[in-house]
């Protein structure tokens, strides 16, 4: 029995030993500037001190059996009286108190008092001190100042440090009002060192094993403004940070989006034509990494603007031997394609360049009529200056130019005749939005789609719902085309 007393007693130390309970004490308050705290404090030394605070707290939670608490949690939820910190430790039972601040008054480096007045065992509060100073420096790169007993120093100090019952010291983490040092003191990246020092710290003083999660690790981000639809959005996209359990996105310096667990998120909620500045921070329990790209701007699309005017022309030219029609028009604004329609009837839809060059069942002599119309998502446009029609000429004495005869489009239809299954093939390295319609002998359009790759274009084609007869294939790129009648058995 007294061996098992024994071992259930070791049991109960070991408990106790890692069940420690820690106090962090944020210094001087709530308030946003020295105007609205009560001491007079800056927003630097309110921030940081809460910030760093609970960046030492996440460390500990999420690695150790500890219990923290935090005197006070927000910027603004009222002031709390340096005896109510005090009390606030006693009542918790707080094996640990820190108190968190800032200094001032022209210096630079860290700093950190103990006071011992009324204690009868002075060691525990300067090893405390002497730690904390020693792993701030360290980690937080710090001039070492001084690590000093100080009984008559601010009631402030007195008050928290003297009146808690718990093993105590307050740091200084360095000067608001030196340049280096504030820099330091508002820096995010900075914030993590300095709790990171503090968790080393109460490991060491407290004889525990703990270990810390790994920072989240450095990650980039892609801003693209696009449309979908009518609608204008912005997508944001980012590398997996190393670590990171989750991302906040903040828009225009604001929070606005948190604890998203993916590497993506679409920004509905914009209007179009307005600038926007985005930047992502990972997290997890931590602390916290910006991406290592910073802030990225950008301006939304305006994408519920119709097709905007444009004007026309043709002539009648050319294409080796063969009489054609060039066709050209100048840019509609917003438009993505163009439909191009002869003697009245749609010929080639989806065109996405500036020409056409119509040489199919193109006859001299014979005279044809033509209009364009300027097309997107949210509606088209005819062009301003209407239908205008050109006479074929004739090019049958004229033999075509080096240049034509390469930049004839190589197409090749098989089998042929067919069963009503076949596939077509565009040998040219430069093709591009190649699109084939196929139309009976009365010149109705059967089928009309695009073929979408690069280089080398094919693709398979079914009209087997087809009656037997004969059909003509018309392929177009740019602004060339061919025709080829097939016949389906």
């Amino acid at each position: 029995m007294k061996k098992i007393a024994f071992i259930f007693g070791l049991l109960l130390c070991s408990l106790g030993i890692n069940a420690q309970i820690v106090v962090l004490d944020a210094g001087h308050g709530y308030g946003t500037s020295t105007s609205d705290n009560p001491d007079g404090r800056t927003a630097t030394e309110i921030e940081t001190a809460l910030a760093v605070a609970q960046k030492t707290k996440a460390l500990i939670d999420n690695s150790c059996t500890w219990t923290v608490h935090l005197t006070r949690t927000t910027n603004v939820n009222g002031w709390i009286s340096v005896n109510q910190r005090a009390t606030m430790s006693n009542n918790w039972n707080a094996d640990r108190l820190l108190s968190i601040h800032c200094n001032a008054g022209g210096g630079t480096g860290t700093e950190t008092f103990y006071c011992t007045a009324d204690d009868t065992n002075t060691a525990p509060d300067i090893a405390f001190a002497q730690k904390i100073q020693a792993d701030m420096v360290t980690h937080g790169s710090w001039t070492n100042r001084r690590c000093v007993e100080d009984n008559s120093f601010l009631a402030y100090h007195l008050g928290v440090l003297r009146y808690s019952s718990a093993t105590a010291c307050l740091n200084e983490i360095g000067f608001v009002d030196t340049t280096s040092d504030a820099a330091k003191l508002n820096s995010n990246t900075w914030r993590d060192s300095f709790a990171l020092a503090y968790f080393n710290a109460f490991k060491s003083n407290l004889n525990l094993t703990c270990t810390a999660v790994a920072a989240p690790g450095t990650f980039s981000l892609t801003l693209t403004p696009e449309c979908s639809g009518t609608a204008t959005q912005n997508r944001l996209n980012w590398t997996a940070s190393s670590n990171a359990t989750g991302y906040d996105i903040y828009r225009n310096g604001a929070l606005y989006a948190s604890n998203i667990t993916g590497t993506q998120y679409i920004n509905t909620l914009v209007t179009g034509g307005t600038t926007y500045t985005y930047y992502v921070i990972a997290k997890n329990a931590s602390g916290t990494r910006t991406n290592s790209n910073g802030t990225l701007s950008a301006a939304t699309l305006v994408c519920n603007a119709t097709p905007g005017s444009f004007t026309m022309s043709a002539t009648a030219t050319c294409s080796g031997s063969q009489s054609a029609i060039n066709v050209t028009w100048t840019t509609s604004s917003n438009a993505t394609s163009y439909d191009i329609y002869r003697n009245g009837n749609l010929y080639a839809p989806d065109v996405t360049g500036n020409a056409f060059l119509n040489t199919y069942l193109i006859t001299a002599g014979t005279s044809y009529s033509y209009y364009i119309k300027a097309k997107n998502a949210n509606g088209s446009i005819n062009n301003s200056n209407g239908t205008l029609s050109r006479t074929a000429i004739s090019c049958s004495a004229r033999a075509a130019s080096p240049i034509e005869k390469s930049a004839v489009l190589d197409v090749k239809i098989y089998p042929n005749p067919n069963n009503g299954q076949f596939t077509i093939t565009v040998d040219k390295a430069s093709a591009s939005d190649v699109h084939y319609s196929i139309y009976d002998i009365t010149g109705k359009v059967i089928e009309s789609k695009n073929i979408e790759s690069d280089g080398r274009l094919e693709t398979a084609v079914d009209i087997s719902r087809l009656p037997s007869g004969t059909y003509i294939i018309n392929v177009t790129t740019d602004n060339q085309e061919f025709t080829k009648k097939i016949i389906k058995n």
